[in-house]
């Protein structure tokens, strides 16, 4: 599976909604709208837009910390920190799917635990999102899908090279960030890592 996650500031097109139109139309798995720094009216517009978009082209949408605006616009899902996982773990009851990062071992199996249903895992390797953060690597990444009986995707600097091996850990798929905000043609990327991966006929 290949998730695809914003970050407008790195956006290859200046309308940010026309570079995820162009995301949707590759058909990734999934889009996580990750703006965390707008205010929540202004995500909720964003996500409304993003939403609409990931409708049309049949790809699954992920609110992004924002959990009453996921509640607004009647999302099942949303994708959290393991601090937000703790803090709200009672409202987040009432979603199908959520989606916790989770930068360890330990993170892993107690957010498994309070209720999350998917774990993001990273980062596998350095990534411009978090500069000087050393990579957890792969053996940390098997380690965490070894220790969890729920699907485990990872993050950080994944390529279309790496992406094999990361997929080797018996991780449930990728998510992937600059790769794609920043293609001037996102489509045909994710048909590259599909081909890397061996998921040519997905879509």
């Amino acid at each position: 599976m290949i998730i695809a996650i914003t970050d407008r500031k790195i956006s290859a097109k200046h309308e940010f909604l026309e570079q995820i139109e162009e995301i949707a139309n590759g058909s990734p798995d999934m889009i996580i709208l990750r703006e965390k720094d707008l205010s929540e009216p202004e995500y909720r517009h964003l996500a409304v837009e993003c939403a609409r978009i990931c409708g049309y082209h049949n790809v699954d949408f992920c609110v992004n910390t924002f959990i009453k605006t996921a509640q607004h616009i009647n999302n099942g899902r949303i994708q959290i920190s393991f601090g937000s996982l703790t803090a709200n773990a009672k409202m987040l009851k009432e979603f199908d799917e959520v989606w916790v990062s989770v930068h360890s071992l330990e993170e892993a199996v107690e957010a498994k635990r309070i209720g999350a249903t998917h774990l993001i895992f990273g980062n596998v390797f350095e990534t411009s999102c978090k500069p000087g953060a050393e990579g957890k690597g792969l053996k940390e990444l098997a380690d965490v899908c070894r220790a969890v009986d729920i699907p485990v995707f990872a993050v950080g600097g994944i390529d279309i090279v790496n992406s094999p091996m990361v997929m080797e850990t018996g991780c449930a798929g990728i998510c992937i960030r600059s790769l794609l905000m920043g293609s001037g043609n996102p489509a045909e990327t994710i048909l590259f890592l599909r081909r890397g991966l061996g998921e040519e006929n997905k879509n």
